[in-house]
């Protein structure tokens, strides 16, 4: 199977970042019809810049300028040490840092279909002799910088992967060609005639490590650093904790690098990490628990094959809504998408929504409207303003319409992304394919999550914000719903009730399956509040605030926030007369109470019955899918998130068309009213 590669996030490897958006600024971009696995550079090394490079690793995508620049004095010659991987690509290296800031070819080379310069662990060192043949030593590149260069100059370095050329140029490639795929890196090099040093400074925090590396080589809390270095900031939780935030100089630093441009001082924090709990724990490495997903078919959204037929086969529709309760354990990678079902959600897959510097982000492929073309992003789609940081719980929401060819994203039901991405849309690919939330092996973040939805068409932000309370029964469009309450009732075997879904671990493969994860882990939940609510002051009134038709605790009682409470009656001679939350009454007494971010008093009200219930009280009854009532009564039947499913004239009611659930019928005749609660 071919595997699919997302173009996800600015991927640090070693100290160097890739910005897959432009070419150095100032120079033209090689054309790439298509972004190509034509080769990577293993390790990259620099000696006689004013601060070196070591073995830097340079991740494969995504294509642009690299992040760690070098400075070099008047002139200075550097040499480049580049080791690479290709079995059929080409690899060619150009520079401009001479006298006349011509853009002079250092390196052509490869062999295409023989492996030459094939080596995936250690890579192949290049020397200005290669062709087709790798060669056991030689001449490194290298470039002199003009001893009469001012101050500022900047020069550019380009390492590039490509395939065929136009046969006009196949034997002549340029640094702006044209090439039938590939990838290319650009290093910026200024010219500086001295360099300044910052002192870096960092603390050995409890329950965990951090620690801060130039390159590979970790540094020393105070060590004095070159301006311009980019540094790796890594956070690490010891078992049994998580990670409470990183800050630099006293404020949250959600990046995973930083430019050396001042001193500065480097803090972690870490926590407890609770064992139990009512949500579950979607681990990564350092969180002492077996790494684990949650993931269901996509096929819950419609049939589709694996022939690659995406039109007229494909039966998922495109206009869908995925949302989940979510809590990041870090402020750099991805927790939940949809990716390839044969694979261990590394990069693969249509597209992942996670964080990039504390900021929520989607990296994602285009459907290309009329087949199985499905091109990565350059970028991902990243909210301007919309952080979200560890310790944090959201009602994270994707949205897409295929129709107007935009995704939306929000959090806690506010727009945080609005993304056009043409074509035919955000991408569904035609392979097997699943529905994830948890950790990725490549971008290797905890995450902690409570309920998760799927609905077959595209909410509005109104409906979105109505779903963040959940739903006792499922409503209309909901093809998927997760709801971990508690560890005896989410197990493998019962986590998806109806629906095929999966509890993995997130680990290698055998066979094209996942291993299951042999427990749930469970852990600290979204925030409470506490729900105040009053006894009826007559003697034979009862009744219950229920959640998920659950009753809460004694007054006062601890509730999540966002939470649908209902009141149900539990007396027979007296009906809820009224309901007030926070002094203010509800609607219907069938409505949902509604819980926030704040505490709330409910007072339930009653009177009792009458009329009605008093002549013919034995007669109001629900059996065998049918509601029994008197002559001349009518009847609204509602569902516990307070929508009328059904009216009813008939004494005996045939309500089999109705799905399986709780529901509240209330009956009036003569201007009196009861209402039942039943179940079918």
């Amino acid at each position: 199977m071919k595997k699919f590669y997302l173009l996800l996030l600015a991927t640090l490897l070693g100290g160097a970042i890739v910005n897959a958006q432009n070419p150095l600024e100032g120079y033209e971009a090689p054309t790439y019809p298509k972004e190509g696995n034509v080769g990577n550079i293993v390790s990259f090394s620099t000696s006689g810049a004013l601060e070196d490079l070591t073995k830097i690793s340079i991740p494969k995508t995504p294509i642009g300028k690299i992040a760690q620049e070098l400075l070099v004095a008047p002139g200075a010659t550097v040499e480049f040490t580049i080791n690479i991987n290709t079995w059929w690509g080409k690899f060619a290296v150009f520079s401009d840092a001479n006298e006349t800031k011509e853009m002079t070819r250092l390196i052509y080379c490869g062999n295409p279909g023989n492996a030459g310069f094939e080596n995936a662990d250690n890579g192949v060192t290049v020397f200005v002799e290669d062709n087709t043949t790798k060669q056991p030593s030689g001449t490194l590149p290298s470039i002199t910088v003009p001893a009469s260069a001012e101050e500022g100059t900047v020069y550019l370095f380009r390492m590039m992967f490509f395939g065929d050329a136009p046969s006009t140029d196949s034997a002549n490639p340029t640094y702006n060609g044209t090439y039938s795929e590939g990838t290319y890196y650009d290093v910026k090099i200024t010219v500086q005639s001295e360099i300044a040093r910052y002192a870096i400074n960092f603390n050995t925090p409890e329950n965990g490590t951090l620690t801060v590396k130039n390159g590979e080589t970790a540094i020393t809390s105070g060590d004095e650093i070159s301006e311009g270095t980019i540094l790796t900031i890594t956070a690490t939780p010891q078992s049994g904790y998580e990670l409470v935030s990183v800050k630099k100089d006293g404020e949250i630093y959600p990046k995973s690098t930083y430019s050396v441009t001042a001193a500065a001082t480097f803090t972690a924090e870490f926590q407890t990490l609770a064992t139990e709990g009512e949500a579950m724990l979607m681990t990564a490495p350092g969180y002492g628990a077996e790494e684990a997903q949650i993931r269901f078919s996509d096929t819950v959204l419609g049939d589709h094959n694996t022939e690659r037929d995406q039109v007229s086969s494909d039966q998922r529709p495109r206009n869908y809504t995925f949302s989940a309760w979510v809590s990041p354990m870090g402020y750099n990678g991805v927790f939940m998408g949809h990716v390839q079902n044969s694979i261990t959600w590394s990069v693969e897959g249509s597209y992942g929504i996670g964080v990039q510097d504390g900021k929520l982000a989607v990296w994602y492929r285009i459907w290309d409207g009329s087949s199985t073309a499905c091109p990565g992003a350059t970028a991902p789609a990243v909210s301007e303003t919309t952080t979200f940081y560890p310790g944090e719980f959201a009602f994270i929401t994707l949205v897409t319409s295929n129709n107007g060819n935009t995704f939306k994203v929000y959090k806690n039901g506010e727009e945080a992304i609005s993304q056009e991405v043409g074509q035919g849309g955000l991408a569904l690919l035609y392979d097997a394919c699943d529905f994830a939330i948890g950790d990725s092996k490549y971008n290797q973040m905890a995450s902690k999550v409570e309920e998760v939805q799927l609905w077959n068409r595209s909410l509005t932000p109104e409906e979105i914000k109505a779903s963040m309370y959940g739903f006792n029964e499922i409503p209309d469009g909901l093809v998927a719903y997760y709801r971990p309450e508690s560890a005896s009732e989410t197990t493998v075997e019962n986590l998806a009730g109806d629906i095929d879904a999966y509890y993995r671990k997130n680990g290698a493969l055998s066979n094209q399956n996942f291993p299951l994860a042999t427990a749930v882990q469970m852990t600290n939940s979204r925030e409470t509040v506490n729900v105040t609510y009053n006894t009826p002051a007559e003697e034979n009134a009862a009744y219950e605030l229920q959640r998920y038709g659950v009753a809460l605790a004694e007054s006062p009682a601890t509730v999540k926030t966002y939470s649908n409470l209902y009141a149900v009656n539990q007396g027979e001679t007296y009906k809820i007369d009224a309901i007030t939350v926070d002094g203010t009454p509800l609607n219907e007494i069938t409505d949902p109470i509604q819980v926030g971010t704040s505490d709330i008093a409910v007072n339930v009200t009653f009177s009792p019955t009458t009329g009605i219930e008093e002549v013919a009280a034995e007669s109001i009854y629900f059996s065998n899918n049918t509601l029994y009532m008197p002559e001349g009564a009518t009847a609204v039947i509602y569902n516990l998130l307070g929508s009328a499913v059904a009216e009813t004239a008939e004494p005996a009611a045939n309500l089999s068309n109705l799905p399986s659930g709780i529901y509240l019928a209330k009956i009036s005749i003569d201007g009196n009213h009861s209402i039942i609660r039943f179940r079918k």
